[in-house]
């Protein structure tokens, strides 16, 4: 069916919108003002897929000038790591579903290796013939440090609970000795100093996904000796006050690249829910905006100020998984989370305005559970 016809609506629009400015100043516009690694290529698989287009962005991450780019393949950017799985798979799928998605490691002009995920659809002329691939591009470089630290963490813990459970140290009669007195022998205590490093030091990590509320009776008995300055990442558990995003800037509670890549995922995300309801329903879609959910909530849990909302954006995508299937899915509802919650990280991550970092928040979750209560 020529895509006249399947997406009237949207012509209309962009009719209307082309009154108040060029295609090619609006087109200019985005690619040069997106958040996004943004590259454009031809549709000629024979050749790779040529180079014709790549943003700011995307030279910036790939260390290359846009002159050295046009009329190249992406597969410049490949080498000996890179996935040739995925990348096998990738020509099939965009000539069959006219989309792609997948992940693999690429190489920068200096030889470095970078994680990166790709999301490609194709652009077609009138007749519905694929004519270029516009694809958005995200560094994972982040989320491969967040992995390495919960594995480092993850070794450390595993030692603890078979020491505890097979070490002499633990459970032998030195051991035992020792208890009887009230103390611990040097080695179980040497242990446990470096336990509790690791818990420290991934403590804002670990109590976003603890503070559950199967776990919250659990950590209240835990917890009950304790005043408010001994509760360390748990005390967010307490009321939350007014606070400026001046003053909760002040403490640089959050590094820049984390920023950068919440900042990211927001707006892919965003970009995804506005297809969704512009074109209706797509599964594809769906899963690829569940997954950035969930990078957002990862990003969150990393501020224990906002592991609330960390929480409602798990609980959604988790939900959003359980009706994959379901072509109803309330998307007026979807949309109006989505708004919520984009405006309240652009307030708090990148405007850095705003009276009370946490009303957009509040909004976002009553927008989310209203969401949930609907989806099931």
């Amino acid at each position: 069916m020529p895509i006249q016809q399947e997406n009237v609506e949207e012509t209309l629009f962009f009719s209307q919108l082309l009154k108040q400015t060029s295609a090619i100043e609006l087109l200019k516009q985005v690619l040069m003002h997106s958040h996004h690694a943004v590259v454009i290529t031809d549709a000629d698989r024979n050749n790779g897929y040529r180079i014709v287009y790549a943003n700011k962005k995307f030279c910036t991450h790939t260390g290359y000038e846009l002159a050295e780019l046009v009329g190249n393949s992406p597969a410049i950017l490949q080498g000996p790591k890179s996935n040739k799985r995925v990348i096998a798979r990738l020509s099939a799928a965009l000539e069959r579903d006219g989309f792609f998605y997948g992940s693999s490691i690429n190489y920068r002009k200096d030889g470095s290796m970078y994680p990166v995920e790709w999301n490609i659809s194709a652009v077609r002329n009138e007749q519905g013939v694929a004519t270029h691939y516009i694809s958005m591009q995200k560094d994972l470089t982040n989320l491969r440090r967040l992995a390495e630290q919960i594995q480092e963490s993850t070794t450390v813990f595993k030692r603890f609970y078979f020491n505890a459970t097979h070490n002499q140290a633990f459970v032998g009669p030195e051991a035992r000795r020792f208890r009887s007195k009230g103390k611990s022998t040097p080695d179980a205590i040497e242990l446990f100093d470096e336990t509790l490093t690791e818990l420290k030091k991934n403590e804002k990590l670990l109590n976003g996904n603890l503070r559950s509320e199967a776990a919250e009776e659990l950590f209240e008995d835990a917890f009950f000796d304790m005043g408010p300055d001994d509760l360390g990442a748990f005390s967010s558990k307490q009321q939350k006050g007014p606070e400026s995003a001046e003053g909760f800037w002040l403490e640089c509670p959050i590094e820049e690249d984390d920023v950068a890549c919440l900042l990211e995922a927001v707006d892919e995300v965003d970009a995804e829910v506005g297809l969704i309801q512009a074109n209706g329903y797509s599964q594809q879609r769906i899963e690829l905006i569940i997954k950035l959910y969930k990078e957002l909530a990862n990003s969150l849990y990393f501020c224990v100020e906002f592991n609330d909302g960390a929480l409602i954006i798990d609980e959604v995508a988790v939900c959003l998984t359980q009706h994959l299937s379901d072509s109803d899915i309330p998307i007026e509802m979807l949309v109006m989370f989505n708004k919520d919650l984009f405006v309240w990280i652009k307030e708090v991550f990148d405007a850095k305005q705003c009276d009370n970092i946490y009303n957009g928040e509040t909004n976002m979750i009553a927008a989310g559970r209203q969401l949930i209560a609907m989806l099931n």
